[in-house]
C-alpha cells in the first residue's frame, strides 16, 4: 500500500506526522510512506526509516517550482494521499495527486476541506486535543486504532567531529535546546542554569544546540576548558539532531520542535512551558516532565526550580 503524506512544516508538526506514519507502517505490513516536506526539513525526513521517498516543497519557490512538484507527485498513483497540513497549498497537492483515496483534516483551513472527499474525525476533546492525537485520528480510516507507541528511528549517525568532543560515559550528558519559534516561548535563564549545574557537578557535560549562533558568556571557570560545556549552536545540520539527542542522558527544551523529537525518540525530556498549553503541545507521553512557568511567563520561572528538577532526573540516570 503506497501512502503519500503531505506535511511540509513545521519541525514539531513533522515529528508528530512521522510518529503517526510509523505507527501506521508498523501495523500495515505492505505500507510504504512517501512524504512532501519543506526543503529545510527534507534532510531529516529523508533520514527517518519510516519514509520511503521524499518530495521537496520549495516554500519560497516560484509557481514553476510548485507545478513541477505537482507533476512529480502525479508520476505515481498512490493508494492514499493524506493532507495532514490542512492549508490551501497542501489541499491543492492532495486534489491534483493521482490517488484512489484522499483525506484531510476536519479542522483544515483556507478552504482546503473542499479539496478532498474524506476528512478524519477529531478526537473526543476536539481542538483541545493534543496535536498528535488529532493526527492519530487518521488511523481509523485504515481500520486501525488511534494509538502510537513506537519510537522513531533515523539513519544519520553522530558525526565524527561531534563524537570526538563527547566525554566518556562516566560523564552524564544533558542536551539543551535554548530556542523556540517565538520569543515568548524561550526561557531566558539557560546561561545561569548552565553555570550553576556545571559548577556544582564535576561529572556533567552540557551541550547547547540551536540554529542561531548563541554565545553565552561565563565567568572564568575550568569547565570551559575541559569540554564539559559544548556550544554547538549554529554548527549542526537538522539531520544530525536525532544522533545528538540519542547521545544524551537528558534533554532540556522550551516548547519547540526538538522537544517533540526527543519525545518521539523515547528520550527523557524536561520541557519548559510559558504561554502555550502543554495539554495540546507538550512532549508526548512525558507530561510529567513539563515545568509550567507562573502566570504563563517564562521570565518568572526561577533557575533554582529548573535546576532542582534536572538534578533529581540526573540522579536516576
Amino acid at each position: 500500500m503506497d501512502i503519500l503524506i503531505i506535511k511540509p512544516s513545521s519541525l514539531g508538526d513533522i515529528i508528530h506526522g512521522l510518529q503517526f506514519a510509523e505507527s501506521l507502517r508498523s501495523e500495515i505490513s505492505n505500507a510504504r510512506i512517501s512524504w512532501v516536506s519543506r526543503e529545510i526539513f527534507a534532510p531529516l525526513v529523508e533520514s527517518c526509516q519510516t519514509v520511503h521517498k521524499t518530495y521537496v516543497f520549495q516554500r519560497k519557490g516560484t509557481l514553476k517550482h510548485f507545478v513541477e512538484l505537482i507533476f512529480e507527485i502525479r508520476e505515481k498513483q498512490f493508494d492514499w494521499v493524506l493532507d495532514l497540513q490542512g492549508l490551501f497549498r497542501s489541499g491543492i497537492l492532495c486534489l491534483l495527486s493521482r490517488a484512489k483515496n484522499k483525506a484531510g483534516r476536519s479542522d483544515a483551513r483556507e478552504g482546503s476541506k473542499l479539496f478532498y472527499p474524506v476528512t478524519a474525525s477529531m478526537p473526543s476533546n476536539g481542538s483541545e486535543s493534543h496535536a498528535l492525537d488529532i493526527l492519530l485520528n487518521f488511523k481509523p480510516l485504515f481500520d486501525r486504532p488511534a494509538s502510537c507507541n513506537r519510537p522513531l528511528v533515523f539513519d544519520t549517525p553522530l558525526s565524527q567531529s561531534f563524537g570526538e568532543q563527547l566525554l566518556s560515559p562516566t560523564f552524564k550528558r544533558v542536551i539543551i535546546f535554548p530556542e523556540s519559534r517565538r520569543a515568548e516561548k524561550e526561557w531566558p535563564f539557560y546561561q545561569e542554569l548552565t553555570f550553576e549545574l556545571l559548577s556544582q557537578n564535576t561529572n556533567l557535560q552540557l551541550i547547547w544546540v540551536g540554529t542561531s549562533q548563541l554565545e553565552p558568556k561565563f565567568p572564568a571557570h575550568p569547565f570551559i576548558h575541559h569540554n564539559r560545556f559544548l556550544n554547538l549552536c549554529g554548527s549542526t545540520q537538522i539531520e544530525e539532531l536525532p544522533a545528538l539527542v540519542n547521545a544524551s542522558d537528558l534533554v532540556l527544551t522550551n516548547d519547540s520542535g526538538p522537544m517533540h523529537l526527543a519525545a518521539a525518540l523515547k528520550k527523557e525530556v524536561v520541557a519548559l512551558f510559558g504561554p502555550t498549553d502543554p495539554k495540546k503541545y507538550g512532549p508526548w507521553e512525558q507530561m510529567q516532565n513539563v515545568i509550567v512557568a507562573p502566570n504563563g511567563n517564562l521570565k518568572e520561572l526561577p533557575v533554582a526550580k529548573v535546576a532542582d528538577v534536572l538534578k533529581r532526573k540526573l540522579a536516576n540516570h
